[in-house]
């Protein structure tokens, strides 16, 4: 009698937790954090998102840590009386949701200034899986990656080129969308495709801003991995 009770105490404990394991936890973002310094010589103003699995919340609150931590090392005994304005760093989140709530991308927007003609801007991006609460690398999107960039460098070249308009310049256009990891590393999956960002300098001018492409997964299906394809409800070769 004791043992069957103990059984069903147990089973109360525990069994949720099982079936809640195969499940990604809901919604992705709970919430916002906020961090915000001011001091004479800078200011800090971030924003990140809160989300809802754990390891993949520590991750983004970390990088967000790191950020902070970085831009105050720059210069940390910052003169007033040399050059009479803060330095300032800004960080803002973008999130999406895709494969019916089992993925979530996170993006922020840095922004840090530091002296001289203008901020420096770069996107920080991951795509968590939070059934697994594990975030999926460039590696992990496709089949064979070093046979893939260069495929998907050239499905962004022609929608780059028309956005960077008249301050299209082919020299940063080729260096910046050379077949390597680090090019192509900041992405999302959001529910049309994987959006690729350019962080400024990176294929064209710093006036012409940030770039993003969006590719759509029916282009991008031949060259996934399995697995992702899976996640995402894809089959590997989308009839025209």
């Amino acid at each position: 009698m004791r043992f069957a009770l103990l059984s069903t105490l147990l089973c109360l404990l525990l069994c949720p937790l099982a079936a809640a394991a195969g499940s990604p936890c809901g919604p992705a973002v709970l919430s916002a954090a906020t961090v915000r310094e001011n001091t004479p010589g800078f200011s800090v103003d971030a924003q990140y998102p809160v989300l809802c699995a754990p390891k993949a919340r520590r991750m983004v609150r970390d990088r967000v840590s790191s950020e902070i931590a970085s831009f105050k090392m720059a210069d940390p005994e910052h003169d007033l009386s040399f050059f009479p304005h803060q330095y300032a760093l800004d960080i803002r989140y973008a999130a999406w949701v895709a494969a019916d709530g089992r993925l979530a991308s996170v993006k922020l927007n840095v922004s840090a200034y530091t002296g001289g003609a203008h901020p420096n801007h770069w996107p920080v991006t991951w795509v968590f899986d939070l059934e697994q609460d594990r975030p999926i690398p460039l590696s992990g999107l496709f089949a064979d990656t070093a046979t893939a960039l260069p495929e998907v460098a050239a499905m962004v070249r022609e929608p780059l080129r028309r956005s960077l308009g008249d301050m299209f310049v082919p020299e940063m256009m080729e260096y910046g969308l050379q077949p390597t990891e680090e090019n192509f590393s900041r992405f999302v999956l959001t529910g049309e495709g994987a959006a690729f960002f350019f962080a400024p300098y990176q294929v064209g001018p710093y006036a012409a801003g940030e770039q993003v492409v969006t590719v759509p997964y029916a282009d991008l299906a031949p060259l996934l991995a399995p697995a992702a394809r899976e996640l995402l409800n894809i089959p590997a070769r989308v009839a025209p």
